[in-house]
């Protein structure tokens, strides 16, 4: 089974052609030739194949072994044992019961517990979480704030958390949650099938959980999907932990039906409908040479996309493969509540180089030896044992239950908060949203020394595997991306407004604010010689790219890619063709610029 995805290009009267000069992706375009008698040029290209129907994608949870008991909330990390040989991936609550279970008998019956062997784990608040990557310190009330206190804390913006299945107790888990650790109370209500799109702007003052449940075709519905207990912890976590770093941002859950590829990636698709944000996936499938042909789902003008990469240890999987979406890879942090965090490389995180992926331009400036994408692009916190408390409640039970969660489905929500954040900062600003944020994370940040390491905490011990390329190592690697954030640092980068570390000390470093321009102006030739040429651009901090041309002259081929705009011309006529190019990123910037194009006569 193949899938068509159809490019739309029109030439003499305006050409638009979606590149993603930034952001990377396929190959090049195809090549469209101007003519007399037509003013528009349709082109239809098969550009790959559909997953297979029968591929299911996965959560990417971890929790601990261990039973906790309800979070104390005092200053210091909550440190126990865990019980070794009980595999963490997708370890449900109930599961976690079954595995503590005939230890809890033989002790009630008054015989030796078995022994056991266990591992030293700890267990983080939000606000050690908070404190550990320099993000401020939450406020005692959200009345009264400032507008930029509030855009601090994601306010007027929305998360969009796509999973698969139904969690029947979400808004209680997420009551239960903001109630323990102090964090604003969320209004919920359930998206109705007939509802308008896209939906009306987020509050700028108050938090809300909206729940839309997605039919199989990507419309909404009034049908929940059916209960999953592993869907519905990965869920709980998403739902929470996107909160705990964006706590007046709206949180939109969309619940596929089922955790086929087709049905999520309309479930992102349906997000794309319901107005600009940030996108959350904490899934993966195991990439194939389908991947691509997902892509538009991840191209939404004003959205941002966030993906785990998986916990298998080195391995590559969609969507964090696609090069529209911000690949979230996992550390295990070391924290005692005060002082710096220390951090290395979580052994289960995913990571590594697509075997189907092109190296998107983004990359191939900025780190080397990689022929492919390469993801993880950045990390958080994700390995179980020094993990973070969510709230379970499960079906048919009114009862909260905590457990230790971590996976790189932990780090991709509060990744997901932080950008949301940063829109938000943006936003006072009067400036657009970031979209696809690549270009700033590698070329603004990651290529200029004295940026990278405000930003980011380069992670360089540790590994996922026993390649030369899973080992960490300083700079850029697969399993860790560029690193961890420096939360107010990475936010002053991103939005050029002044942030306020939990220390009280400012910062403000100018956002980039040139829009793309043409870097060529003139080309020449001679009559009667085919004319091969590249029209080359700029577009700092986009991601993509749309291309307008005008002027073009009978015959003349164009077609585009990430190093410019590539002009062919079999039999060019002695002349002077003038050419008009409007270039506009996915960040709403715009510029036209002339391209004369001369051809002598021999």
């Amino acid at each position: 089974m193949r899938s068509t995805r159809h490019l739309h290009w029109t030439f003499t009267l305006l050409t638009a052609a979606a590149l993603t000069a930034c952001g990377g992706g396929g190959g090049d375009s195809p090549t469209v030739q101007a003519s007399e008698s037509a003013s528009v040029i349709n082109l239809s290209v098969d550009l790959a194949e559909a997953a297979p129907s029968n591929l299911v994608a996965h959560p990417s949870f971890h929790t601990a072994a261990v039973d906790l008991a309800e979070p104390d909330n005092g200053p210091a990390p909550h440190r126990a044992l865990a019980l070794s040989g009980v595999a963490t991936r997708g370890l449900t609550r109930e599961r976690l019961d079954d595995a503590l279970r005939p230890r809890a008998l033989a002790s009630n019956n008054g015989e030796a517990t078995p022994m056991a062997s266990s591992t030293a784990m700890t267990v983080y608040t939000p606000a050690q979480i908070r404190a550990a990557y320099g993000q401020p310190a939450l406020p005692p009330s959200t009345t009264g704030l400032t507008a930029a206190q509030a855009a601090q804390l994601g306010a007027g913006q929305t998360i969009y958390i796509v999973n698969a299945k139904h969690d029947p107790n979400i808004a209680a888990e997420l009551a239960a949650f903001n109630a323990k650790f102090g964090l604003p109370t969320c209004s919920n209500r359930t998206l109705a099938a007939n509802a308008s799109l896209p939906l009306a702007a987020a509050s700028t003052t108050s938090c809300e959980l909206v729940v839309a449940y997605s039919s199989s075709a990507g419309a909404l519905t009034a049908t929940a999907p059916a209960y999953d207990s592993g869907w519905a912890t990965e869920i709980a976590l998403d739902v929470q932990w996107a909160h705990a770093t964006a706590p007046l941002a709206r949180l939109v859950l969309i619940e596929a039906p089922d955790a086929g590829v087709s049905s999520l990636s309309k479930a992102v698709a349906l997000a794309n409908k319901m107005g600009a944000g940030v996108v959350s996936m904490s899934f993966g499938a195991a990439e194939g040479s389908w991947v691509s042909s997902y892509d538009s789902n991840f191209a939404t003008a004003g959205m941002s996309y966030l993906a785990a990469t998986g916990d298998d240890g080195a391995a590559v999987s969609w969507p964090s493969v696609s090069t529209k979406v911000v690949a979230v890879g996992g550390t295990t942090l070391t924290y005692t509540g005060s002082g710096a965090r220390s951090e290395s490389t979580w052994t289960g995180t995913g990571g590594g180089t697509s075997a189907y992926v092109a190296l998107p331009s983004y990359q191939s400036g900025t780190i080397g030896g990689y022929a492919k994408r390469a993801v993880a692009d950045v990390a958080f916190n994700a390995d179980p044992n020094s993990g973070q408390y969510v709230a379970l409640i499960a079906q048919g039970s009114t009862t909260t239950r905590w457990v230790s969660a971590g996976g790189t489905s932990l780090a991709t929500p509060q990744w997901a908060g932080l950008l949301a954040v940063a829109n938000a900062m943006r936003a006072a600003s009067s400036k657009a949203l970031l979209g696809q944020p690549h270009s700033a994370l590698y070329q603004q940040i990651g290529a200029v020394p004295t940026q990278y390491s405000a930003v980011f905490k380069d992670v360089s011990t540790g590994s996922n595997g026993s390649c030369t390329a899973c080992a960490a190592k300083t700079g850029y690697d697969t399993p860790t991306g560029w690193g961890t954030p420096n939360v107010s640092a990475l936010w002053t980068s991103l939005s050029g407004a002044t942030t306020t570390t939990a220390s009280g000390t400012t910062t403000t470093t100018p956002a980039p604010t040139s829009g793309p321009t043409l870097t060529t102006t003139s080309l020449s030739g001679t009559a009667g010689k085919a004319l091969s040429a590249t029209i080359g651009y700029s577009a700092p901090g986009a991601s993509s790219l749309s291309i307008g041309i005008t002027g073009a002259a009978p015959g003349m081929g164009f077609s585009g890619s990430s190093s410019g705009i590539a002009l062919n011309w079999a039999n060019p006529v002695a002349g002077r063709t003038n050419l008009v190019i409007t270039l506009k990123d996915n960040l709403g910037q715009t510029s036209t610029g002339n391209v004369t194009v001369t051809i002598n006569t021999p």
